[in-house]
């Protein structure tokens, strides 16, 4: 079958959302299905390109102000339209909660498919990048308003987690749902001895690592601020990722006079990623705004306890006191003490990061892969049944 996917970004712009409109494009090539993904250019100019099988539009994209390396895309429905025919696909997926998955909702007569739309997005995310006179109860009510209204229009909207799912049908989401994880690669992720990857200089252990954007959403000035009370256990922060927030974070730490215990590493190729994971001792996650958080996932999968805070789907993932420690949001003191009571217990972190990994299994990437596809062929079906 044809399956057309919409992403607001494409690699090499990595963020949790283009990571799985990445492997589930390339894993549905591999099944045999011809896959084409629409996508914001990486340089501003429409083109097209093959990646290994999977056929990429880029369309006509605008800088992004939060975020150099993922660029807005900016394509009129008509284009997109020419695209989606000219394609004719069995189903179109949108992965993209802004303009081109209105645009989509725009064209719904025009396109004669189902839609299907994976939700990556809670509203309160936009907060991070408001003004303090815009944080509000009703600007953010609204938020949800528009937000529902755009993803009413869809087939079927697939959540990460159940947690997502629920805040969106309490906000009155009346579309059919499901829920299937982002998954994660057990083949690739697992436990196992590393010194970190080959040319990569990490600090001293024990080390707390960090993974993703480097953006204000995630929160990373909490866990700067947690390490200002841990000088005392020689532990050391490794912040794997970049983004328009390094040099505000970098700041923070000299003015924390912790310059020699943070490391920025920038980008890290995804495939060493694991290697970096394994030469860790705990992972760290502080962000406000998770709808699962694919890193915390990589994270117990390769053995780390994880320490993360108690919010968004975040306790869904880490079972606190089983494969971490959930700490209350925005508190650097008890994300220091939760830290600190793992590097005072090796024994006790390596249970927690044993059950990680066991707890991890249930979210295999393969049963995602078979879950999409799933999910594909039904809507096709029933959208062939429903037209005779």
């Amino acid at each position: 079958m044809r399956i057309l996917l919409v992403s607001h970004a494409y690699p090499p712009a990595i963020s949790g959302v283009t990571v799985v409109v990445h492997k589930v494009a390339h894993e549905m090539v591999r099944r045999g299905h011809e896959v084409m993904v629409v996508a914001a250019s990486d340089n501003g100019a429409p083109y097209e390109h093959d990646d290994d099988g999977v056929r990429v539009v880029r369309v006509r994209s605008a800088p992004n102000p939060y975020w150099r390396a993922g660029r807005l895309p900016i394509a009129g429905s008509e284009h997109l339209a020419e695209i989606v025919l000219g394609f004719s696909p069995h189903v179109v997926h949108s992965h993209e909660s802004a303009w081109l998955a209105w645009q989509l909702a725009r064209l719904r007569e025009e396109i004669p498919v189902p839609l299907l739309a994976t939700c990556h997005f809670v509203p309160r995310f936009l907060t991070h990048y408001l003004g303090p006179s815009l944080r509000t109860q009703a600007r953010e009510r609204v938020a949800w308003r528009v937000a529902v209204r755009l993803l009413d229009r869809f087939d079927c909207v697939v959540f990460p987690t159940e947690t997502q799912r629920q805040m969106y049908l309490r906000a009155g989401l009346g579309a059919p749902t499901r829920v299937i994880s982002n998954g994660v690669d057990l083949r690739r992720y697992r436990p196992g001895p590393s010194e970190g990857p080959a040319g990569l200089a990490l600090p001293p252990r024990p080390r707390v690592l960090a993974v993703g954007r480097v953006a204000r959403d995630k929160r990373l000035d909490v866990l700067l601020h947690a390490f200002a009370y841990l000088r005392d256990t020689r532990a050391s922060l490794v912040i794997a990722g970049d983004g328009n927030a390094r040099e505000d974070l970098a700041r923070l730490a000299t003015e924390l006079q912790l310059d020699e215990t943070v490391a920025f590493t920038g980008s890290v190729p995804e495939a060493v990623m694991p290697d970096l994971y394994r030469a860790c001792d705990i992972y760290a996650i502080t962000s406000l705004v998770e709808v699962q958080s694919i890193t915390t996932l990589q994270a117990l999968a390769t053995g780390l306890p994880v320490v993360a805070a108690a919010a968004g789907a975040l306790p869904e993932v880490v079972q606190h006191g089983v494969t971490g420690l959930l700490v209350p949001p925005e508190d650097p003191r008890a994300t220091a003490d939760a830290l600190r009571s793992l590097i005072a217990d090796p024994e006790r972190a390596r249970t927690l990061g044993a059950n990680g990994v066991r707890a991890a299994a249930a979210h295999d990437e393969r049963h995602t892969f078979d879950a999409y596809e799933q999910l594909y062929l039904q809507a096709a079906e029933h959208h062939v049944t429903a037209g005779s």
